[in-house]
């Protein structure tokens, strides 16, 4: 949630990052006009309060003069009158601005191009791509070597789900220990979270209420995570943390859950899934560290795809491609030889106090209590890294050749028939 200062101050300013988001401008107006009623009546509340108890002052020494109180206590009753109408008003005001604040994105950083996917900006690209002469998919491979079976998933479950069978499973379960290993190193504590939610956590980060038609809900209210960023990041709500504990850096491995509404499911293998596996990063720092820090994290993330050796590019995401609590976002794509395209294994976002301010997360320091920052980073997700892997590992043969990072995990070195 964005401070409710910036529309005081600075109107303009969130009226033109919601239009560069492709959000409504008008709800700003419409919350900047609720706001200046709200502190008229609050102010007037004030005034009348203070008027109360100068009143209820004069009823007490007239009481110890033993004089009459009727006009006093008439004057009371109807300075309380109109409190008790006017708090009404204030708390119905008060509320319905804070479902209107809870719509605005976050403010851009100035350094994201302005635009749809289209303007997203590549800052490199790393890795040579190989020339695989008729490459196979990864779902044609995998079904060769009797690894990846979509026809039983979705005999079980529907489409958009996938089995990983034998070598396939031991190979994904290989890159999630090698990803966890490689982030405790780093420093990170992993945690192993709640993977059901309450709605004040899934409001917290960001995902409700704008997202809820693509999160899953159990009968009793939970709500299943899209990404383990949600459970992680409200750790700390409610709290007031000490600066010199910070930064905190946390990993997660869980399972995520998508609806994926509008979009088709199962047609392109494990491209596109309503349950998934990744590796998150989570970290929560002091105000002026957020920017470095989410350097050091997307970072991190290409590490992991540098030791893999799978080439990939790293974007800076446009303003209508940002996530919606997110300031900053670094993507980075994994190529795949067979769709010839970089598919997102990573997105790493600087959040700044956005969601700090929905979960009420502070840190004290020297000059007094401030809100904290949290930035989040995929590190990595699967299941598109295992198409980019298995595609870009393929042999003439229809083996895949399994990168030496990940041999002291899988206990092989090739998958082949």
């Amino acid at each position: 949630m964005i401070d409710i200062n910036l529309i005081r101050n600075e109107l303009d300013l969130v009226k033109k990052n919601c239009k560069n988001r492709n959000y409504d401008e008008k709800i700003v107006d419409k919350i900047y006009s609720l706001d200046k009623k709200w502190r008229e009546l609050k102010l007037k509340d004030d005034e009348l309060r203070s008027i109360r108890n100068k009143i209820s002052e004069e009823i007490n020494q007239a009481k110890k003069q033993k004089k009459p109180i009727d006009i006093l206590l008439k004057k009371v009753k109807s300075v309380l009158d109109e409190l008790n109408i006017n708090e009404q008003e204030e708390t119905k005001l008060r509320i319905e601005l804070d479902i209107l604040l809870a719509t605005l994105p976050n403010i851009q950083n100035p350094e994201c191009p302005i635009g749809d996917e289209e303007k997203n900006k590549e800052i490199k690209k790393i890795g040579k791509i190989l020339k695989i002469k008729n490459p196979k998919s990864h779902l044609e491979l995998g079904e060769k070597l009797d690894i990846i079976d979509m026809k039983r998933a979705t005999k079980i479950a529907g489409a958009g789900f996938y089995i990983l069978k034998g070598k396939g499973a031991k190979l994904q379960r290989a890159l999630i220990q090698f990803m966890l290993d490689f982030h405790e190193k780093n420093g990170l504590i992993e945690i192993n979270p709640p993977q059901l939610v309450n709605t004040k956590t899934a409001f917290g980060t960001g995902n409700l209420p704008k997202f809820e038609d693509q999160l899953y809900k159990t009968n009793e209210g939970f709500i299943l995570i899209p990404t383990a960023e949600v459970s992680v990041t409200n750790i700390y709500a409610n709290e007031v943390l000490i600066e010199k504990e910070l930064p905190i850096k946390f990993c997660s491995f869980t399972e995520c859950y998508r609806t994926e509404v509008g979009k088709k499911m199962g047609e392109e293998g494990l491209y596109r899934v309503h349950q998934f596996e990744k590796v998150e990063m989570v970290y929560f720092c002091k105000q002026e560290d957020s920017n470095k820090l989410l350097e050091e994290m997307t970072k991190n993330a290409e590490k992991i795809l540098k030791r893999l050796g799978i080439p990939y590019r790293r974007l800076l995401l446009a303003t209508r491609d940002t996530s919606f609590s997110s300031a900053k976002t670094y993507d980075l794509e994994a190529w795949s030889p067979v769709m010839n395209k970089y598919l997102e294994v990573s997105s790493c976002s600087n959040c700044t106090d956005f969601q700090a301010r929905r979960m009420n997360t502070k840190y004290q320091c020297k000059s007094g209590i401030k809100f904290i920052h949290t930035l989040n980073g995929s590190g990595l997700a699967l299941p598109r890294l295992m198409i980019s892997l298995l595609e870009n590992n393929q042999q003439i043969d229809g083996s895949i050749k399994v990168p030496r990072a990940l041999w002291q995990y899988t206990g092989f070195k090739e998958i082949k028939q």
